[in-house]
């Protein structure tokens, strides 16, 4: 393994050059400031990385950093983690600061498996807990970076695969090491790699924050599940082996790799394990919680079996078919986000006035206005987009795609980092209308992506066309509800129906009776199932009541 590390010297030390010095430094960090340890943390593990050192004093002074750096990377990964894209500066500051810290960790392990590749007889017996280790803190700068948004370069995963190149060199892919700062249980080189490659499977940018954590606890958790061979396995099961090329710069998958790189990662028994779960959530029985299952204490149905059903394609089944195939498209498009910018565009650029929202001091500026004109005045409309910070962006048509068991339409969306606009986050609300369409479509935001200088995003589009309402409760205690903006999504038949509602959030519950308000014409629906929830609005399926 060619490991590229420039040449050490002793020109410029760090503030510690063993073991009792690191302790006693260790001490002196601001731990109620995350952000201000992490500034010192990275500060003298540069120079700690360009210092000559013995080998075995190098891992020490690492091994005894790493609570102070697991503590001081996961308060500051807190601060840009899930949040809308693009990030703001501030939190790209701090994103960069938590991959810069992995970096200079990392390059700290590697300068320990330099060395034990030279014969470092210090080493000898340290061999599985450098290579783990550094598999480990690339695996964690891996979840950062897709917690921020952003996807990992070819030098990366080249990286990733060099790592276990080392370990089978030196013979400790299956030796197990503690390592307690991120699993109960001894983990393996082997195993630190698997969850590597799992999560590079689960796309985890198709998830919130929330699922996020949940899917990286089960890819450490079930890592030791998989074996990693040498030669095709048989394939005696329904389970598909994900394939990697360790002479590659791609992570694993389903498609079957060739040369003297090719490893297979063998999923019969995590198969078995992901069966066994989603068949005993499906029977819903109230004892087969998450928890006892052990997927978490903080897995809540019925969002956990939707997570896992989504996981298991993409770590057993050879990936998520989709029902419709891919068509290549390009143009511009028209796009808007949030519901209240949605319905004020869908509305034709009229500011949302539910029934009797016009208030004292607006009557008695429209009467001034009579009186002086003859008119009412429209240039306070003209100005409420601008007032009110609204405003129709361009994006660009990259593809429309499908989602295997979720709908069928969907647009893939980019827009350069350099143009202005608003931040997206999964789940969110927003509107698009394609170059050549008549109107707009709604459709919810399934996935964002910092992708080189440019912010992409995974639209899904829902079946039907929106109609602005205003909404409430109907009944004798919502008499005082207030009216919100919301859409009903009308049939593209001529009879016109609604098919859907989008409610404001909170607003959904099974047979409620909801007053939806237009100039033209008030309807009443039962809401009947809530189809989803989503970061602004719920959608649920419905149907007119006289």
């Amino acid at each position: 393994m060619n490991l590229a590390l420039t040449p050490t010297t002793t020109a410029q030390p760090p503030l510690f050059t063993n073991l009792e010095q690191c302790r006693s430094w260790q001490q002196t960090l601001p731990v109620m400031n995350p952000l201000q340890t992490q500034v010192q943390l990275l500060e003298q593990l540069q120079l700690l990385n360009g210092f000559t050192l013995a080998g075995d004093v190098r891992l020490a002074m690492l091994e005894a950093l790493r609570e102070s750096i697991y503590f001081a990377q996961g308060e500051s990964a807190k601060k840009f983690s899930g949040k809308p894209l693009p990030l703001t500066l501030a939190e790209q500051a701090v994103q960069q600061a938590v991959h810069g810290l992995w970096e200079v960790v990392l390059t700290g392990y590697l300068r320990c498996l330099e060395s034990s590749l030279a014969g470092d007889g210090s080493l000898k017996l340290q061999a599985a807990t450098i290579c783990q280790r550094a598999l480990a803190a690339l695996t964690d700068d891996y979840t950062d970076l897709m917690r921020a948004g952003c996807q990992p370069g070819k030098d990366f995963w080249r990286q990733a695969h060099a790592l276990y190149t080392s370990a089978e060199a030196l013979a400790v892919t299956r030796a197990a090491v503690p390592d307690k700062l991120r699993a109960a249980a001894p983990m393996t080189p082997a195993a630190a790699y698997i969850e590597l490659m799992l999560l590079a499977a689960a796309s985890l940018h198709e998830l919130p924050p929330r699922q996020q954590t949940w899917v990286i606890r089960w890819a450490r958790l079930w890592a030791g599940k998989v074996n990693i061979l040498a030669t095709p396995p048989t394939l005696e099961s329904p389970a598909l082996p994900l394939c990697v090329d360790l002479d590659g710069s791609t992570p694993a998958v389903f498609r079957p790799q060739e040369g003297n790189g090719a490893r297979w990662l063998e999923t019969t028994e995590l198969r078995k394990s992901l069966k066994r779960r989603l068949n005993l959530l499906a029977k819903g029985d109230p004892a087969d919680t998450p928890a006892r299952l052990g997927l978490g204490d903080d897995c809540t149905q019925p969002a956990c079996g939707e997570v896992l059903r989504s996981v298991y394609p993409r770590w057993v089944k050879g990936g998520v078919l989709r029902r419709h195939e891919r068509h290549p498209m390009s143009g511009t498009c028209r796009f808007a986000a949030g519901i209240n910018v949605i319905h004020y565009y869908i509305s034709g650029h009229q500011p949302f006035k539910p029934p009797g929202s016009v208030n004292t001091d607006e009557l008695r500026r429209q009467r001034e206005e009579l009186g002086t004109f003859g008119r009412i005045a429209t240039r306070f409309d003209d100005d409420y987009s601008q007032n009110h910070d609204y405003q129709l962006e361009n994006w660009s048509v990259i593809e429309d795609w499908g989602l295997f068991d979720q709908s069928a339409d969907g647009l893939r969306l980019v827009r350069p980092l350099s143009q202005e606009g608003g931040r997206l986050a999964v789940g969110q609300l927003v509107a698009m209308q394609p170059a050549g369409s008549s109107g707009f479509l709604l459709g919810v935001v399934r996935w964002t992506q910092i992708a080189e200088d440019n912010l992409a995003a995974g639209i899904q589009l829902m079946a039907g066309k929106p109609l602005p309402v205003a909404m409430r409760r109907t009944g004798v205690m919502a008499v005082q509800d207030q009216y919100l903006p919301g859409f009903l999504l009308m049939s593209p038949e001529a009879s016109k129906q609604p098919v859907g509602a989008i409610l404001p959030p909170g607003s959904f519950k099974s047979d409620r009776i909801m007053e939806a308000w237009t100039e033209i014409v008030t309807y009443r629906v039962k809401l009947k199932a809530l189809v989803e929830r989503g970061a602004d609005y719920e959608r649920a399926s419905c149907e007119e009541v006289s």
